[in-house]
């Protein structure tokens, strides 16, 4: 229980002999009867703090409005001015996060392809998911060892073939 729950009653926080009757939500203010019988109402969304006769209460002037709304969006710019260290903190670490891990692409994004230099009156091709060895010498015409000992394929691994590699192949 709070340090002040006593004096959250309306007991405590109403004029002598002022009784809560009703709540309108539409209007967001709430009704009290005065010991006279007379019926008050409060200012919309509070509970307690002025009171007025039924139907009395003041209304803004224009100017007044004007001033509420300004003091409104000064707040809400204050608000997001609070927010902006830490959407900077967050940011921060997504981007050492991301240098840390080398980027989203997983493990094969960490292993760079090498280039491929074919000779002249050879073509460079792109391993497919997949393509052997056996399948892109088969295409090309040739086995195995002549696809291998073609010149930019010195490197090439036919166990380890990746997706994208490059591979030299005849024109």
């Amino acid at each position: 229980m709070g340090r002040w729950a006593d004096a959250d009653s309306d007991a405590e926080r109403l004029p002598e002999g002022f009784q809560r009757i009703g709540y309108d939500a539409d209007t967001e203010t709430y009704t009290f009867r005065a010991p006279d019988g007379q019926i008050y109402e409060s200012a919309p969304g509070n509970r307690y703090g002025e009171l007025y006769p039924q139907g009395q209460r003041p209304l803004l002037s224009a100017p007044e409005v004007e001033y509420n709304n300004a003091q409104l969006k000064k707040s809400n710019r204050e608000s997001v001015k609070m927010l902006l260290p830490f959407a900077l903190l967050v940011v921060v670490f997504l981007l050492v996060m991301f240098k840390f891990l080398g980027g989203a692409g997983g493990s094969q994004a960490d292993q760079e392809l090498p280039q491929v230099h074919c000779a002249q009156g050879t073509a460079a091709v792109q391993v497919k998911e997949g393509q052997t060895c056996w399948e892109i010498g088969e295409a090309y015409g040739v086995g195995v060892e002549e696809l291998l000992q073609l010149e930019g394929n010195e490197g090439v691994d036919c166990d380890k073939l990746a997706i994208g590699q490059g591979v030299c192949v005849p024109a």
